[in-house]
């Protein structure tokens, strides 16, 4: 479809238990704003510095308005509007159901209607734009819950650009969002870095399927076709699920996976500051020492990505590694990240994680004299030089699904080719609706 070491023993790590090391930072237990309490138990906020509301406060009929504040759960939200305990109860246990009250956040609205006797009538919890949760009294009398999901419409359209100054620029000045660039770096990490690689006047194409709702601008779903095209080559993308497989993949147009062995580099970065040298004079020890990887300057805090799919073998501090990573792949692939300023929550030693998952973030620690990524390979229990390693790409279509790829994908190189270029305010190509126009077949969504 979303970064440069000098480590005191990069050529050969310190042996050790491969044991999980933790965090290498100030790691907390908890999730910081988690929610106070589990509303579904129905808990009462009377029990704070407040008293409690009673249950038939003097409460005009209409509706009440809100938005969830930092630290609400549905208690609190539902007391603060005017309901008294049990009333607040009866309608969390309607909502229960239908709502993980967890993914209760700041910012969301809520509506509470009172009828005439002052009691809760009808609530609606507004969770995202296309989806509001219904709570509202029965012929018997009794608060009963709903989910209502609302209508969308999906249309594929073409975008082209010319880049001027930057990809994110461009992608802006022509009307569309930032969301796109993320595609592009995420499908293409295998054959480009876009912090380094985009030269003006690089051109992109693509057939995006974008969501509305009452006839707004909602989200971008999926990209069907992509092209991304300059000094550093051509380069083209194809959403197609093949038959007989779990989801859709990236194909370039003669059904190759666009997926390859390695990305070709594990992080944004800013300038590589050391590269692969077995005879290295040693920044912090001032002596000749192997330097059997690359290093990647780039402000602390980047993240680092897996690069390639893989199960994490060491996770911890390690010597002059500083806080460090290494994995093996499925390819017979060991790569090793160091010096990292604290590691992804979440994650630990046996853990499989996909390429381009972020496992850390840049740092410095050990023997660093600033903040960068040491990249590591081995193949075959020896260091290699990644910027030399030729990766291989993953499997593409099988044989006997060629034809139907051939049919489905022909029309959307064709569609590509034919999208104009543009770099100013206006967008550019609109001519198709509805994703069925970029279905093709059966293999196509």
């Amino acid at each position: 479809m979303e970064q440069a070491a000098l480590a005191g023993q990069e050529d050969s790590l310190p042996n050790g238990s491969n044991g999980d090391g933790g965090d290498g930072s100030s790691n907390s237990g908890g999730d910081g704003d988690s929610l106070a309490e589990d509303a579904s138990e129905g808990q009462s906020a009377a029990d704070g510095d407040g008293a409690p509301l009673p249950e038939k406060a003097e409460i005009d009929s209409g509706w009440r308005e809100g938005v969830v504040q930092s630290g609400d759960n549905m208690s609190v939200i539902l007391q603060r509007i005017g309901l008294g305990a049990s009333a607040a109860d009866e309608i969390i246990r309607a909502i229960d159901d239908h709502l993980d009250l967890r993914r209760i956040r700041p910012g969301q609205t809520y509506l509470l209607e009172f009828d005439e006797d002052g009691r809760a009538k009808r609530f609606e919890f507004h969770v995202q734009r296309t989806l509001t949760i219904i709570v509202e009294r029965d012929a018997a009398g009794q608060m009963v819950g709903r989910r209502e999901e609302a209508i969308t419409e999906t249309r594929v359209e073409a975008i082209g650009g010319s880049i001027q100054s930057s990809l994110y620029a461009t992608v802006k000045a022509i009307g569309e969002e930032g969301a796109l660039v993320a595609f592009f770096v995420d499908v293409f990490a295998y054959d480009l870095n876009f912090f380094t690689d985009t030269r003006k006047g690089d051109s992109f194409r693509m057939l995006v399927e974008k969501e509305y709702l009452g006839g707004d601008f909602l989200r971008y779903r999926r990209v069907l076709a992509a092209e991304y095209s300059g000094k550093a080559g051509q380069f083209q993308a194809f959403w197609w699920h093949e038959p007989g497989t779990d989801e859709g993949r990236y194909f370039d147009a003669k059904g190759q996976s666009v997926e390859k062995s390695l990305l070709k580099t594990p992080l944004k970065f800013v300038r590589i500051s050391s590269k692969f040298d077995p005879n290295r004079m040693h920044p912090v020890l001032h002596k000749r020492r192997k330097h059997l990887g690359v290093d990647y300057a780039a402000p602390e805090g980047t993240p680092v990505w897996a690069a390639a799919s893989g199960r994490i073998v060491y996770r911890g501090r390690r010597g002059g590694a500083g806080n460090c990573v290494i994995m093996r792949h499925d390819n017979g692939l060991q790569t090793v990240y160091m010096h990292l300023s604290r590691f992804r929550k979440g994650q630990g030693v046996g853990d499989r994680v996909k390429s381009k998952t972020v496992i850390g973030y840049v740092g410095s620690t050990g023997l660093a004299t600033g903040p960068h990524l040491h990249f590591g390979v081995k193949q075959n229990g020896r260091y290699i030089d990644p910027l030399r390693l030729k990766p291989t790409r993953t499997y593409g279509i099988a044989r006997k699904h060629r034809p139907q790829f051939n049919a489905d994908v022909q029309p959307l190189v064709d569609r590509l080719r034919s999208i104009p270029l543009q770099s100013g305010a206006v967008l550019v190509h609109r001519g198709l609706q509805g994703p069925s126009q970029a279905a093709g077949s059966s293999g196509m969504p």
